[in-house]
């Protein structure tokens, strides 16, 4: 492997970094933004995501966000709006079981559109955000 070669890295675990590791990360040339997950709603990377941000610029991260598995409508905004405030860009996926029985419900297709559409997210509140005329996302939170 050559020195200064560009890297993609897939699946850097926030949960276990630290700071030194951070400031490393960030010196590498990369290929595409790092990307990191946050699936679990129950696990609270505010913290742990702000630390990074003090090293990695906001816009080089991608983060997965894991709706529609044992999460509610409030655990899934929370996450984005995380992720919002510190400038990650986020990457809604709906859950969809092994036997693809399962499909995600309106709620979790509007909140992706949302999410997933930069301009949108940047732009609007998922509350005021309208995917079809006549209906509000704030209804979801009722």
């Amino acid at each position: 492997m050559k020195k200064g070669q560009p890297v993609k890295l897939h699946g850097v675990d926030v949960r276990i970094m630290d700071e030194e590791q951070a400031w490393h990360l960030n010196r590498l040339k990369m290929n595409q933004n790092i990307h990191i997950a946050w699936d679990l709603p129950q696990l609270d990377l505010t913290e742990r995501l702000k630390e990074m941000v003090k090293y990695v610029k906001p816009y080089k991260i991608t983060c997965y966000v894991l709706i529609g598995f044992n999460s509610t409508v409030e655990q899934d905004l929370f996450r984005l709006n995380v992720l919002r405030e510190l400038g990650i860009t986020p990457f809604v996926i709906p859950f969809r079981d092994y036997g693809n029985e399962r499909t995600p419900t309106r709620y979790e297709r509007d909140l992706a559109r949302w999410a997933n559409r930069m301009w949108l997210f940047k732009s609007s509140s998922f509350e005021d955000y309208t995917p079809r005329k006549g209906f509000k996302c704030g209804e979801y939170l009722k």
